[in-house]
């Protein structure tokens, strides 16, 4: 885990969370997204989160299959990584109207939502309109898989725990650079040292909505090996995010684990 403990100098990382309070939104994990059930295509929910607050807007089907709109906005509750909040149902003049005449809108309280957060990707819907309840176990909807390629300068932030030699455990904050290289689902993380072991990390890319897995084996020219797993991970036109886990085979017992955090550059 020595090679490890270097790469986490070049590594880069140094953001994100998963279900601890602590960045993404920075109150949680941010619950942003499409949320549906495979089977259940034709009707869906949209999150969209900021600070502690969700705000939720639901499409479903009245009794006379009518199409239905309604929206909630959803504050923390007691227990962890829970939201709750009334549901709302909006009436207002036909979308062609012009100009739109916001005197005929009307809002009334509908019932009440809650949403339950139990992973990163999977959740618990609840709500209920005119005393019929409905409970729904989310996942994060699938478009499409992000393009995480680029080169990028960070901060990581690693903690390595169970090795037999007692000398490689520790909490290690470092900075450095990453290149990402990505064909679809392939995805080849190469880190770029100045000093200690080179390694590569290659491994298949599974998207959750804005949510990034990629899961594999890495390599480093040092001598250690092993699977490694990049979760949570983020991207946009100016950086990456993200969480990881590794376990060494070369080097007994050893479990790393941390989030991280790039800066996109054009070259190092």
């Amino acid at each position: 885990m020595n090679s490890i403990r270097c790469v986490a100098a070049v590594l880069l990382f140094a953001l994100s969370s998963l279900l601890c309070p602590a960045l993404a939104t920075s109150y949680s994990t941010d619950q942003s997204d499409l949320w549906w059930i495979a089977n259940e295509s034709g009707w869906g929910i949209q999150f969209v989160h900021r600070g502690s607050i969700i705000f939720a807007t639901i499409f479903v089907y009245d009794q006379n299959k009518s199409p239905t709109w309604y929206s909630a906005t959803m504050v923390p509750q007691v227990a962890a990584l829970t939201w709750s909040g009334d549901l709302i149902v909006t009436t207002g003049p036909w979308f062609g109207t012009v100009p739109f005449d916001t005197r005929i809108v009307t809002t009334a309280k509908a019932g009440t939502m809650t949403w339950t957060a139990q992973s990163v990707t999977a959740g618990v819907l609840t709500y209920n309109v005119g005393g019929v309840s409905v409970t729904k176990n989310l996942v994060r909807q699938p478009i499409a898989l992000e393009d995480y390629s680029g080169h990028y300068g960070g901060g990581l932030h690693q903690n390595t725990t169970g090795c037999v030699n007692n000398s490689l455990n520790g909490i290690v904050d470092a900075v450095g650079n990453l290149n990402v290289s990505q064909n679809v689902d392939s995805v080849i993380v190469q880190n770029l040292p100045t000093t200690g072991s080179a390694c590569v990390f290659a491994g298949t890319l599974t998207q959750a909505g804005q949510m990034g897995t990629v899961a594999g084996s890495y390599s480093c020219n040092g001598g250690d090996a092993g699977p490694f797993q990049l979760t949570e991970m983020q991207v946009n036109p100016t950086g990456v995010t993200g969480r990881f886990s590794a376990t060494s085979t070369t080097q007994t017992g050893c479990q790393s684990t941390g989030w991280f955090g790039g800066i996109r550059v054009t070259t190092f």
